[in-house]
């Protein structure tokens, strides 16, 4: 197998993160969005899209960490392991080390247990301590504290450490499913020995006390699926931000940007990207190679080329509300929009002033990195969710029609050769059987608490996340949903 580069600028993962070779762009001090970026993710490929939590500054140690009684208990950055199945249908392939953080600050005899799933993301070995400002995170610690609950964050199986084998090689990866994640937290609930006074009884016991999952993003799906999968383990689940629907051509994602982004630079970054697609309708090669070369990318293939220029607009989704001007997305924006003092009306400049700016960003800035929790990752699409993130069809978008549904097949049956042939049918048979299995925008379980925010790329494929493309199916079924299905939309939300 070749190196794992598919994914551009090794195959062109293009961050903009490269703080010591930044060239200011319209006199914009980079570097504190740069490292604040740097931190935020566990860094971008193509596909990775998804967030990770991003650290705070490190949290003041004024006092040990007590429980309700005021007896001293282990720091929040104490790491526990977890003997799990390696696979759930077959006892005897043995078991891998799952860890998890574990807090039982608030808990008093009768509470919950509160089970936080990370997702596709490592455990940093800091962050119970930094309390870094992830809202999933802190809104875990405050129901513990609301409820008088202990806290366990745990990591998902084959990211960070987790890891049921050295290697991630197809033939490891093929224990890498939603259904055996599903049942490592049912195992886990039902056979955990917790640090906490009479965490290794039967009292903490799915069957004797609450536990309440609660995940974001692809976990958040995992909140649904399990109640739906697995009804009467867990009493509820929060839900955030939860991917439920399973689908191949999930060109929707860049709907919520496109609307919720400073207008001028929406203007501009459609018609700097119109642009190139007319180029590339014409069949002009040379005139390709110059906008390639301007923006330094000379070396990469179309494909490649016109991923990576949407890369600045994948780090929308990592905004917060608390936290949303300090992200890379606006200064990127206002480097874009201002010249000579003057700032952009909504139309912004036009193609033919926005395409030279544009390109010297990515010129000045740019710089590689592949992370390895991209690849499980990568493997979770290609294998059973789809969501596949290209341009819009018809294009006009924030992103080329060029780079289609087709150019992610072909990138999975790369990934992964031997596996996945570059076939859409495939996929879209791999995603149908995943719909049929968990239900997508038709669960009913009960229980389950579901938040959203308008402005979350991911919006489309939410329970109740957008009435645009599914409304009827939606509207048919309304007052069932009701009858299960907690709902809040956050206006200002984003993922």
């Amino acid at each position: 197998m070749r190196p794992f580069r598919k994914f551009c600028l090794n195959n062109a993962i293009a961050l903009l993160l490269a703080a010591s070779q930044l060239v200011s762009a319209a006199d914009v001090d980079w570097e504190p969005y740069l490292e604040g970026y740097k931190n935020s993710l566990h860094n971008f490929g193509i596909f990775d899209g998804r967030r990770t939590a991003k650290p705070a500054p490190e949290l003041r140690k004024s006092r040990p960490v007590a429980d309700v009684n005021g007896n001293t208990i282990p720091d929040y950055d104490v790491l526990y392991e977890f003997d799990q199945l390696i696979d759930h249908n077959n006892a005897s392939r043995g078991t891998f080390k799952m860890r998890y953080y574990h807090t039982w600050e608030y808990y008093r005899e009768g509470g919950p247990i509160i089970l936080y799933v990370l997702g596709e993301q490592g455990i940093d070995v800091n962050r119970m301590e930094l309390l870094h400002p992830g809202m999933i995170f802190r809104l875990t610690i405050f129901r513990g504290q609301a409820t008088n609950g202990a806290v366990v964050v745990v990591e998902h199986r084959f990211y960070g450490k987790s890891k049921p084998f050295p290697d991630l090689s197809v033939d490891s990866l093929r224990f890498h499913t939603i259904s055996q994640a599903l049942q490592d937290f049912v195992y886990f609930s039902r056979n955990v020995r917790l640090a906490m006074p009479g965490g290794d009884g039967e009292g903490i016991r799915p069957h004797r006390s609450p536990w309440i999952f609660i995940g974001g993003s692809y976990s958040g799906a995992l909140a649904a699926f399990i109640m739906e999968q697995y009804p009467g383990v867990f009493w509820a689940a929060y839900a955030s931000s939860a991917a439920v629907q399973p689908k191949i051509d999930f060109w929707q994602y860049w709907s919520p940007i496109e609307q919720h982004m400073p207008a001028n630079c929406t203007a501009d970054v459609k018609a700097v990207v119109s642009l190139i697609d007319g180029v590339l309708d014409s069949g002009n090669q040379t005139r390709m190679t110059e906008i390639k070369t301007q923006f330094g990318l000379g070396s990469l293939n179309t494909i490649d080329f016109v991923n990576t220029i949407n890369i600045p607009f994948r780090t929308w989704q990592t905004l917060q509300p608390a936290s949303a001007r300090n992200s890379l997305i606006y200064p990127f924006c206002d480097a874009l929009e201002t010249q000579g003092g003057q700032v952009a009306g909504a139309e912004g400049w036009g193609a033919q002033i926005a395409l030279p700016k544009y390109a010297d960003l990515f010129r000045s800035v740019i710089t590689s990195h592949v992370d390895s929790d991209l690849r499980p990752w990568m493997w979770t699409l290609c294998n059973e969710a789809g969501w596949f993130q290209p341009g819009p069809p018809n294009g006009g978008g924030i992103v080329s029609k060029y780079f289609n549904v087709q150019a992610w097949a072909t990138f999975c049956s790369e990934a992964f050769p031997g596996t996945f042939t570059n076939s859409l049918t495939e996929f879209q048979a791999r995603v149908d059987a995943t719909l049929q299995q968990y239900k997508g925008w038709n669960t009913m379980a009960d229980r389950v608490f579901v938040v959203n925010g308008r402005r979350d790329p991911w919006l489309e494929i939410r329970i109740w996340g957008s009435l645009s493309t599914h409304s009827t199916q939606l509207l048919s079924t309304t007052q069932s949903i009701q009858q299960h299905v907690k709902y809040d939309m956050t206006q200002l939300g984003w993922h």
